[in-house]
Order: C-alpha cells, then structure tokens, then sequence
C-alpha cells in the first residue's frame, strides 16, 4: 500500500489593522479566502478517506476458542473440535477463513500436526473444524487456541 501523505497547501496572510481594507473580492478577498479554506478541506477529506480504507485493509489475528489438556495417543488422531460456522457471502469463489491453532504442551515434546476441516452447509455457510495428528510412537498431552485471520 502506498503511503498516505498530507501536506497543507492553504496559508493565511495575515491582515493588518487600518491599513489592509477587506473585501469580499480581490486576492486577498473574503471569497478567495473561503474558497481556498474549502479546497484545503477537500483535500483533507480526501486523505482521511484513503486512511479509511487503508485500515479496513489491516489484517488481524481474533481470537476465536480455547481448549484445555488434551491428550492424543500415540499414531493417532485426536476427535475433531468445532472451530466455527461462517457465512461465505462476500468471500470470493474458492477464497475460504484461514486459521491458526497455537499448540500449548503440557508434556516436554509435542509434535501435533493440526489440520482444519472445511465443510461445505446449505445456505452458503462453511463449518470448520481441527483435528490434531500424533505422528509419534508416545501419547502427547496440549492445550490449544485458536486464532482467526480477518480483516477489520
């Protein structure tokens, strides 16, 4: 994204008492005066727009569910926790959420591959899903969360 810049362009001349005589008209005229204050106005509007829209850009990580201990047998899968159910309308054709599981042992070593499962629903909706793989020979013990990458 480029950087959005603003720079005032409007400078006010100051008048002097008894010896400028001001008028609506003219260069330094009432009129000039306002009409430069509006432009310098727009200006502005126009900046703060392009701030708008830089920020509904930002993406963020939400924070969307916790789990406790749980334990996951050796070569084994663990059962699937529900992550959430979202509407896809608005998401671009083949453009699905994309998620994060924060693994938290609880054990010394844990290599849990997480996945998330997407299934379609009726009315246009996605449910979602992880399940977590133990690809050792040993049970391994983890809490997770998990997080949500969206735009604000």
């Amino acid at each position: 994204m480029a950087d959005i810049t603003y720079k005032r362009v409007f400078e006010h001349i100051d008048w002097i008492d008894n010896e400028d005589v001001v008028q609506a008209g003219g260069a330094r005229g009432f009129n000039q005066k306002f009409h430069g204050l509006e432009t310098e106005l727009d200006t502005l509007a126009d900046v703060v727009s392009d701030v708008n829209d830089g920020l509904k850009k930002i993406t963020r990580l939400t924070f969307l569910s916790s789990q406790g201990a749980i334990t996951v047998n050796a070569n084994a899968t663990s059962p699937e926790f529900s992550v959430e159910t979202y509407d896809r309308t608005g998401l671009p054709p083949n453009v699905e959420k994309v998620y994060f599981a924060v693994v938290l042992p609880t054990s010394a070593a844990c290599p849990a591959i997480q996945t998330f499962l997407y299934r379609p629903l009726p009315g246009n909706k996605m449910d979602v899903k992880v399940q977590f793989l133990n690809p050792t020979g040993a049970a391994i013990q983890f809490a997770f969360r998990v997080l949500a990458y969206s735009v604000q």
